[in-house]
């Protein structure tokens, strides 16, 4: 996977009791990926909804192509966010639209970065490479 990462720092997204038994140990980010999927929704994104998964949690956004959100804490930590856009393509979408691909993707990651960085109580914001 290639793209950008997004990572704040704000104590405005709390922990729930349990909430790393639906994705692994020290997992959390319930919170933060609602709070994405509501700004996601306000810039006219469709939401369909907010999975648990390994690294933390998955703002499914649309199927065609499917596109996804990763929303999770950076390890150890519970003040530390880190978001990154996913957009993937079925095989002829892959071999013959790169180019609308690599636009989708880079539209999805500037407007998750408006989204994170317009998060309560940012002390920071960062983008890193995947």
């Amino acid at each position: 996977m290639s793209g950008e990462c997004h990572v704040i720092r704000t104590n405005a997204f709390r922990i729930e009791p349990g909430e790393d038994a639906d994705t692994n140990p020290g997992r959390y980010g319930r919170a933060f990926a609602q709070f994405v999927a509501d700004g996601m929704r306000a810039k006219g994104e469709p939401v369909e909804d907010i999975i648990p998964e390994d690294f933390g949690w998955c703002v499914r956004l649309g199927r065609n192509p499917f596109r996804w959100v990763g929303c999770g804490n950076r390890d150890g930590e519970t003040d530390e966010w880190m978001a990154f856009a996913v957009v993937e393509a079925g095989l002829v979408k892959r071999l013959f639209g790169k180019g609308s691909i690599a636009k989708e993707m880079s539209r999805l990651s500037r407007l998750l970065l408006e989204v994170v960085r317009d998060a309560p109580g940012v002390t920071s914001c960062s983008t890193e490479q995947l």
